[in-house]
């Protein structure tokens, strides 16, 4: 598809022409730029829900979630969508233990109340991740989060 649909590194949220499709559960469609252009099959995330479609994608079985996508995202390539799919795996956060959810949100108000005491060592417990920045819901936020962690972590340390 990357080739005869000029698609590299991007996400489509809508069919050619068309306005944002509010009824697709899936949210967008994302076309990895990794190894793009070359020959065999390619990864492509077929879904990226979040809201009200992702509880509902969450609420059926992975291969009928996989079903789904493949049936949503087929507005964007009628002709070819279904056809190249080889497999699919599909996670819904929301039903992961001890993860319960994608990511964390926060609002101004909740991050002024709780975010230090969040990121404060606690005894020998620091957590790190995404919902431990300010860039939620991002691999960069964890990054971010993981390198303050390990600079609280040194300093307690170094004055030790």
């Amino acid at each position: 598809m990357e080739r005869r649909d000029g698609l590299l590194g991007r996400h489509q949220h809508r069919a050619k022409g068309q306005r944002r499709i509010a009824w697709q559960d899936i949210g967008l469609v994302s076309y990895p730029s990794h190894g793009a252009f070359s020959e065999g099959p390619a990864v492509l995330l077929g879904a990226y829900p979040f809201g009200v479609g992702a509880y509902i994608l969450a609420g059926m079985t992975p291969e009928k979630r996989i079903q789904a996508a493949l049936d949503q995202g087929s507005v964007f390539h009628p002709k070819h969508y279904k056809a190249e799919f080889r497999s699919g795996v599909s996670v819904a956060w929301s039903r992961m233990p001890w993860i319960l959810g994608c990511c964390a949100t926060w609002t101004e108000e909740s991050r002024e109340a709780h975010y230090q005491d969040l990121v404060s060592l606690d005894g020998r417990v620091v957590l790190a991740g995404e919902h431990c920045s300010y860039y939620g819901c991002w691999q960069e936020g964890a990054l971010h989060s993981s390198l303050d962690a390990i600079t609280r972590l040194h300093q307690r340390a170094s004055a030790a």
